[in-house]
């Protein structure tokens, strides 16, 4: 999964490209899924790897992108990856313009780790510390990510079907 999740209130100081589809979170938050047709509408060369660390999931071109959003307003560029017992997620976030939060990258184990990632339990994984940073906060037994309901959608076109 990979999006961009920015606070809806508020006018947006930056316009979205083509490609870009928005959809509603919880707590006032909206989510832009990180799909092929909206890279390819971002600046850069598709083939280009403008990967913020190598080997990573996050992307540069999409980062610009969040950060522009985040004028006026807070936004999370967030990527996951599940797969067997494979847990691995990046974030990285901006309030008005400022980066503050990231890129952080995080995974359960060492064995999957990828360099300039952390072992952390998923309590503090990338995604979640991201989400607090929005002012999203765990109840009732859910963590962050639960709460935002970003467990609706495994993969990232899922988003999309809404």
């Amino acid at each position: 999964m990979e999006l961009i999740i920015f606070d809806s209130g508020g006018s947006l100081s930056a316009a979205l490209p083509a490609g870009a589809v928005a959809v509603g979170l919880l707590g006032g938050h909206t989510g832009i899924p990180v799909t092929d047709g909206l890279l390819a509408a971002l600046a850069g060369d598709a083939d280009d790897d403008d990967r913020v660390h190598p080997g990573w999931m996050l992307k540069q071109r999409v980062c610009r992108l969040a950060e522009d959003l985040s004028v006026g307003r807070c936004a999370l560029y967030v990527a996951g990856e599940t797969f067997g017992s494979l847990y691995r997620q990046e974030a990285v976030g901006w309030h008005d313009g400022r980066l503050v939060y990231g890129p952080s990258g995080t995974c359960d184990y060492e064995s999957d780790s990828h360099e300039g990632y952390r072992v952390v339990g998923r309590a503090d994984s990338a995604i979640n510390a991201g989400l607090r940073m929005m002012g999203v906060r765990a109840a009732g037994g859910l963590d962050e990510y639960a709460a935002a309901e970003l467990d609706r959608h495994r993969f990232t076109a899922d988003w999309l079907e809404e």
